[in-house]
């Protein structure tokens, strides 16, 4: 595969298509024993997700300026499912993806304030994988609970390298942190140290490392690298990177403006630089990690999928979409999604099927070929199928995405209600509602709510019935322990703080 050339005149060191050749290469020597070990091999996984990157992020997507060669080269030679959405704001969408389940049934309503703890009685992917045999590893952003038994740790991850709280440079911080994306102060398994190092250099060499060890226990592994970056503050970023941007014209007018919804509002440009170049240096890690898994002789066997929490933080190009971070919009609610496992899935394919962040969860156990726990209910659907190539008509389903600050959901505030041709959303406090027929209006420019009075009701019946049922969960009645054997010293912060709405 040919790549793009980067800003500073360096090939990339890597073609996908190489641990394909090498994989058959190594085949035609080895015994049919050994072919049948390779075939029947667990398959490993690699679920990589950045955070505040929207969809508009990357070349592949038709930004301009932003320079992203390998995962442009990756997204090309991997299946691309189009219609994947997330919630518009992280914990929501980190702790659906970690359960296949609705962010209201887990305990997660907000970003802090006690509102982004789950519950931990939730069954995550990490323990459904752990429990099958596999080495499982967080590195990076968990948002999800910072104390016992809320901990990545204490939620499957046998390898927890993380941050606390919602990022670095936050109220979350240790005091000593300075704020620092560079040589950060993370944790590993629940112990403070201070790393060497980009933040996102170290996360996924540390992936590289759980998966070393991984394969010296002849063990399958789950490494499930979520980079704080390219999220706020941007004081700290690569100084290669910024230095390039800084040398660009990053005006709106530098953007494609058409189809779609063009950039509303004028960023700060050094801000989006800073963006920029964080999301380049999370270009060259991902290059780094699949030159890894060459050497490893792990690509064939080893299904890598690259995803968004939610839309980007600031106005910025959105690939033609309208909204961003927060909004129920689709620039706020639709992620990129590629599937990458090339000893199961064909290079380059689409699937326009309505999918969500619920779907990973199912997806991956089918993938390995683990059962669902008994009992376990979902809301997610594999994707398998689809990211195989199944065609035909795909079943009616409804995706509901609501995202808000507070405790208790209010019905339809910033609420988006998707089906495969339909998009009813009401953005902001309940008010207006604006219905899209995205089989024909995929960037959602013309609302039609006065032409389909039929479908307006039968959608908002669908969310009448889920509102009810997430309403009914409280969310406030999670407990903080103190002083336990599982954490010798408790600190509390804004993060964990159950602070009741007046």
């Amino acid at each position: 595969m040919k790549f793009l050339m980067n800003p500073f005149d360096i090939p990339s060191t890597r073609a996908i298509g190489v641990g394909v050749v090498l994989m058959l290469f190594l085949l035609v020597g080895c015994s049919p024993e050994d072919q049948e070990s390779n075939q029947t091999a667990p398959t490993n996984v690699i679920l990589i997700m950045s955070d505040d990157q929207g969809i508009g992020d990357f070349g592949v997507n038709g930004n301009p300026i932003v320079q992203t060669p390998f995962i442009d080269a990756l997204a090309k030679d991997s299946v691309t499912m189009s219609r994947f959405y997330v919630n518009a704001v992280c914990s929501p969408t980190r702790s659906s993806l970690m359960t296949g389940r609705w962010n209201y049934r887990t305990g997660v309503t907000d970003t802090f304030k006690g509102r982004s703890i789950m519950n931990a009685d939730e069954t995550t992917i990490a323990e459904v994988l752990r429990d099958a045999g596999y080495s499982t590893g967080i590195f990076g952003k968990w948002h999800l609970g910072d104390v016992y038994p809320y901990r990545p740790m204490d939620q499957g991850f046998e390898t927890a390298i993380y941050h606390r709280g919602g990022g670095l440079g936050q109220p979350s911080e240790p005091i000593d942190a300075d704020r620092r994306y560079t040589n950060p102060v993370l944790f590993r398994n629940g112990e403070q140290f201070t790393a060497e190092g980009f933040c996102c250099d170290v996360y996924f060499s540390e992936a590289m490392d759980f998966i070393k060890n991984a394969q010296s226990k002849d063990k399958p592994f789950f490494a499930y690298i979520a980079s704080n970056t390219p999220h706020s503050p941007f004081h700290d970023v690569p100084e290669k990177w910024l230095n390039y941007y800084k040398g660009l014209n990053l005006d709106n007018g530098q953007f494609p403006q058409e189809p779609g919804h063009p950039i509303r509002g004028e960023d700060d440009l050094d801000d989006r630089a800073r963006v920029y170049a964080m999301v380049s240096n999370l270009d060259e890690n991902v290059e780094r990690l699949f030159g890894f898994l060459d050497e490893m002789q792990l690509t064939e066997n080893t299904l890598v999928i690259y995803m968004c929490d939610n839309g980007p933080n600031g106005n910025r190009y959105v690939a033609g979409f309208r909204g961003r971070k927060s909004n129920a919009w689709e620039g706020g609610v639709r992620s990129p999604f590629w599937a990458h496992w090339p000893k199961v899935l064909k290079p380059g394919t689409r699937s326009d099927v309505l999918s969500a962040h619920v779907d990973v969860f199912p997806t991956i156990l089918e993938a390995c070929g683990v059962a669902m726990p008994k009992g376990l209910k979902i809301d997610g659907r594999s994707m398998l199928n689809f990211l195989k190539g199944a065609t035909g008509e795909p079943e009616d389903r409804t995706v509901i995405l609501q995202s808000h600050r507070g405790e208790r959901p209010e019905p339809w505030e910033n609420a988006t209600v998707l089906t495969q041709r339909w998009k009813l959303v009401n953005n902001g406090k309940p008010g207006k509602h604006e219905l899209f027929d995205l089989s024909k209006d995929p960037f959602a420019l013309n609302d039609v709510i006065e032409k389909y009075p039929e479908v307006r009701s039968d959608l908002e019946a669908r969310y009448d019935t889920w509102i009810t049922e997430m309403r009914r969960i409280n969310p406030m009645d999670l407990p903080l322990y103190v002083g336990t054997e599982f954490e010798p010293e408790t600190v509390l912060t804004t993060q964990d703080w159950e602070i009741p709405e007046d």
